[in-house]
């Protein structure tokens, strides 16, 4: 008997044996495989099936197949029980609850775009478990761009708060989703907010309403380079990315990582506009620094105002519960851009402040992916020993730390990234005239002024974004 089962690693999902005795339906020719029926469409062709390999078609439950006759099994196969997959038949609306990470994405993509919905409508914990808990950033990049277009669309049309949020998918994609789920949360939020039975709109969905607003009033670009919605969330404090420029293509992509007290609600413009700021900076200094001929196409840039991780407050800043949560979710988006770019890899950077720089120096440390610069300003330090100890090339990586600024001699979570014995190059903020320019630059005072227009800090955090590292102003 020639048995049809699921071929993949064991525990990602259960494997579902299908034969010739338990489906009446199929009619199998060892000879030619050839599968006869109603059938409506053909599965995938192959010449030949060695032993140690399989044929797969995602097929709709209840749907029929039609093999032609030029699909051959080897010999060998049949002679030796390999096993060969032919189908992997989804499960029901019901069971695919019970799935998690890529099995749930497959599962999902075989169903129609209503049952989509309405799966994500009855489950919308295990959407937000999903997404709380992805699968590898390079997994489901593979698994996007397995997908045939029709069925990206309808899962980008049906579910597009989970298309919109996985780290792996590309960025035109998930702009596009987290913008038509944005518009339809603000309409829903609306429409509930009216007075229903004499009672007023709760302060939870008032507060939910304006966060959205303040993301939708943050990626209105004015005239200026195209701004994404990276990512979206408003649970608790919320969470959001917003990209300045474009992710997909930038030769230079700077990641920008707050630190506390930082929330969507109350700082998701603000946080934009800095990186709007950078963004204009890097692209000046381009033009300055590398001009092109006529006709020749300049460089680009990309700076992402990331808001990916819930910062602390005062009830919870001496504890790093929030950095470790920090630090998982800035690998999974840096992993994401790279593994959707890994034929075209950009020069990346983060630029991290305060707690942010925190969760940047243990992800750069404690996960596999490497940076081309980091730079942090007012860090309070981290576990990390060293700048060596991090996964940043060619040891570019960059402190700041401002006069009246009491956080980055703290060393309160550990090693003084600004410390001479950490191997990091000290970057000045204290308000020098530009050595290129001989225009004067501002000072950075305090915790709070290292993005500000003008000053020493951004001009060297421009430059460290473009691999200008060389001409960063020392302390």
């Amino acid at each position: 008997m020639l048995e049809l089962h699921d071929c993949r690693a064991a525990g990602s999902r259960r494997c579902d044996r299908v034969s010739e005795g338990t489906i009446p339906e199929l009619l199998f020719d060892v000879a030619a495989l050839l599968i006869t029926s109603a059938a409506i469409r053909p599965a995938a062709e192959a010449s030949s099936a060695p032993a140690g390999s399989s044929i797969s078609q995602v097929v709709a439950a209840g749907a029929t197949v039609n093999v032609p006759a030029t699909v051959l099994i080897s010999p060998a196969a049949v002679s030796h029980a390999v096993p060969i997959s032919v189908f992997e038949v989804p499960q029901a609306p019901s069971q695919v609850s019970s799935l998690t990470g890529i099995a749930l994405l497959s599962a999902l993509s075989t169903l129609p775009s209503e049952e989509v919905a309405s799966f994500a409508s009855a489950h919308a914990g295990v959407i937000a478990g999903l997404l709380a808990n992805p699968p590898a950033a390079n997994e489901v990049t593979s698994w996007w761009s397995s997908l045939a277009t029709s069925a990206r669309d309808s899962l980008a049309t049906s579910a597009p708060h989970l298309v919109g949020n996985l780290d792996g998918v590309p960025t035109t994609v998930r702009n596009d989703a987290n913008r038509t789920w944005v518009t339809q949360s603000m309409v829903a939020l609306k429409a509930g907010s009216r007075v229903v039975g004499g009672r007023a709109l709760s302060l939870d969905t008032k507060y939910e309403l304006h966060m959205l607003t303040q993301v939708h009033t943050a990626l209105a670009s004015k005239g200026g380079p195209q701004r994404s919605l990276l990512s979206i969330d408003t649970t608790g404090q919320g969470k959001a990315a917003i990209v300045i420029g474009n992710l997909d293509t930038a030769d230079y992509v700077t990641y920008m990582v707050p630190g506390m007290f930082f929330t969507v609600d109350g700082q998701v413009k603000d946080w934009t506009a800095d990186a709007d700021d950078l963004y204009t900076q890097q692209v000046a200094w381009l033009n300055r620094l590398d001009p092109v001929a006529p006709g020749q196409k300049q460089k680009t840039v990309a700076v992402v105002a990331w808001m990916g991780y819930q910062t602390p407050d005062l009830t919870d800043i001496g504890s790093l519960d929030l950095a470790n949560k920090g630090r998982d979710a800035l690998a999974r988006v840096v992993e994401g851009m790279q593994a959707e770019r890994a034929a075209d890899l950009p020069y990346t950077t983060i630029v991290a402040h305060s707690y942010g720089s925190t969760a940047a120096l243990m992800a750069l440390n404690e996960y596999n992916f490497s940076v081309n610069a980091l730079a942090v300003v007012g860090s309070p330090g981290s576990s990390v020993q060293s700048a060596k100890d991090l996964h940043v090339q060619n040891g570019n990586v960059f402190v700041g730390a401002a006069a009246w600024d009491p956080v980055p001699s703290s060393a309160w979570f550990g090693s003084d990234p600004a410390s001479a014995s950490y191997g990091a190059n000290a970057m000045g903020v204290s308000g020098q005239r530009d050595a290129i320019t001989g225009k004067p630059l501002g000072a950075s005072i305090g915790h709070n002024e290292y993005f500000d227009k003008g000053s020493e800090s951004i001009r060297n955090l421009a430059l460290i974004g473009i691999g200008r590292g060389d001409l960063v102003m020392k302390k």
